[in-house]
C-alpha cells in the first residue's frame, strides 16, 4: 500500500490563493490596448521600473514612488542589494537571524560576505546578543524578516524594532527589511515597519524589500526595493548591466491589478482562506508535539518547531521520508556558525497549502518519527 506523502516543504501559494482568472482578464485587456509597448524593451538608462507600477506601489505602501525600484522577484532585489552594499566592503560581514531564509544566505555568500547568525527568539532577533556583536565589529548590513519570518513564523516585537533601528543609527549599519508576508496577518495588531520607524531616527538606514508573490501571483515575478532616493538609481545601474531591462508586460499587469483594487481584494480573500489553516496547524502541533513551537505566528505561511530527537538530523529525515513526509532540512536555515539547540531538529512546517486533516496527519507522523 502506497503511503500518501505530506508535503512540509515548499512555501508556495496554493492555487486557490492566486486570482488567475482576474489576472488573465487584465492581461487580455492590456494586450488589446497596447501590444507594441509591452512586447518591446523597457527603456534603458537608469530605468527603475514601470512608472505606473511604481506609483501604485507607492500608494500601497504610502511612500514616494521615487524611492521604489522594481525587480524580477524579491530574490533579484536581494542579489542587487548585496552587490550594491558589499562591493566596497573591506571585510564584508553580514548578520542575519538564526534561523533565516536559506536562499538569502546563499546570495550574500556568493557576493563574498561572511554570514553570521544572531539567535532568533519568539519575539524577534536577540537584540542583546546583536549589541554585543556590534561592539566587536560593525557589519555591512543586518538582514531581517520581521513579519511572520521564513522559516520560523516569528514576528519581531515593536520594542525590538525600535531598538534595532536605534542600533542602526548608533553603529552606522544598514538594515535590510524583507516583508513578503507582512500583509498576511490573521490576528493581532501589526507592529510598525522598520522603514517607517527609521524615518524619525536620525542616522538610521533601512532598505525594505517587498514582493507581490504571496499577495497576488508568484508567476508575475514582481519584487521591489523601497529606500532613500539614491538607492533606485544605484540599483538600476547594476540591473541594466545584468539583464538590460525587466519584462514590461508583467509589470504592466501588476500595475493594473494594484490600480483597480485586485491586490487589496485578494489580500482579504487570502487572509480568510488561510486563517483556519493557521489555527488548525497551531492546535495540531500543540496537541501532538507539545510546547516545541517558536511562536504562534498569527499570519504568514509557517509554524516552526525545535523537535527533540534521539538521533542526528540526517537519520531523522530519513525516517520521516520513509513515513511519507517531505521535509526541508532545518539546519539549512542556519548560517554556518549557528545551529538548532542541541538534541533537537529545526522543522519549518508550511500550513498554507494543506487542509487541517492533512496537516494533522503530517504532525502525527512527525511524532512517530521522533520516537
Amino acid at each position: 500500500m502506497t503511503v500518501r506523502t505530506v508535503h512540509f516543504s515548499r512555501g508556495i501559494p496554493p492555487l486557490e490563493a492566486i486570482p488567475s482568472a482576474a489576472i488573465a482578464e487584465h492581461t487580455s485587456a492590456i494586450l488589446a490596448a497596447e501590444p507594441d509597448r509591452v512586447f518591446q524593451y523597457a527603456p534603458i538608462g537608469h530605468h527603475t521600473g514601470d512608472q505606473e507600477l511604481r506609483e501604485q506601489l507607492g500608494k500601497f505602501h504610502s511612500v514616494d514612488p521615487e524611492r521604489i525600484f522594481v525587480t524580477n522577484g524579491s530574490l533579484q532585489a536581494l542579489d542587487l542589494l548585496a552587490a550594491h552594499l558589499l562591493r566596497d566592503a573591506v571585510r564584508p560581514r553580514v548578520l542575519v537571524e538564526a534561523p533565516t531564509y536559506d536562499r538569502a544566505v546563499q546570495i550574500f555568500e556568493r557576493h563574498g560576505a561572511q554570514v553570521s547568525g544572531v539567535p532568533l527568539r519568539h519575539d524577534g532577533i536577540d537584540v542583546d546578543a546583536l549589541r554585543e556583536r556590534l561592539r566587536a565589529e560593525v557589519p555591512a548590513f543586518v538582514y531581517v524578516i520581521p513579519d511572520f519570518q521564513n522559516p520560523s513564523g516569528v514576528t519581531t516585537s515593536e520594542d525590538k524594532r525600535r531598538e534595532l533601528v536605534r542600533l542602526s543609527a548608533e553603529y552606522g549599519f544598514t538594515i535590510l527589511e524583507d516583508i513578503p508576508y507582512r500583509e498576511l496577518r490573521f490576528g493581532g495588531t501589526a507592529p510598525t515597519s522598520l522603514g517607517e520607524l527609521a524615518e524619525s531616527v536620525d542616522g538610521a538606514r533601512v532598505l525594505t524589500i517587498g514582493s507581490l508573490s504571496k499577495v497576488l501571483s508568484p508567476g508575475l515575478r514582481v519584487g521591489y526595493v523601497i529606500g532613500p532616493a539614491d538607492t533606485p538609481r544605484a540599483l538600476a545601474a547594476l540591473a541594466e548591466g545584468t539583464y538590460l531591462s525587466p519584462a514590461p508586460l508583467l509589470q504592466t499587469i501588476a500595475a493594473r491589478t494594484l490600480a483597480n483594487g485586485l491586490v487589496r481584494e485578494n489580500v482579504d480573500r487570502v487572509r480568510e482562506l488561510l486563517r483556519p489553516r493557521h489555527d488548525a496547524a497551531v492546535e495540531a502541533v500543540r496537541q501532538t508535539l507539545g510546547e516545541v513551537q517558536l511562536c504562534v505566528p498569527e499570519g504568514g505561511y509557517y509554524v516552526s518547531v525545535h523537535l527533540p530527537v534521539r538521533t542526528d538530523e540526517a537519520s531523522f529525515l530519513a525516517a520521516a521520508r520513509d513515513d511519507g513526509l517531505a521535509l526541508t532540512r532545518g539546519s539549512a536555515f542556519y548560517p554556518a556558525d549557528s545551529a538548532p539547540p542541541t538534541g533537537t531538529v529545526f522543522l519549518r512546517l508550511p500550513f498554507q497549502a494543506l487542509d487541517p486533516d492533512e496537516f494533522a496527519e503530517g504532525v502525527q507522523r512527525l511524532a512517530a518519527a521522533a520516537k
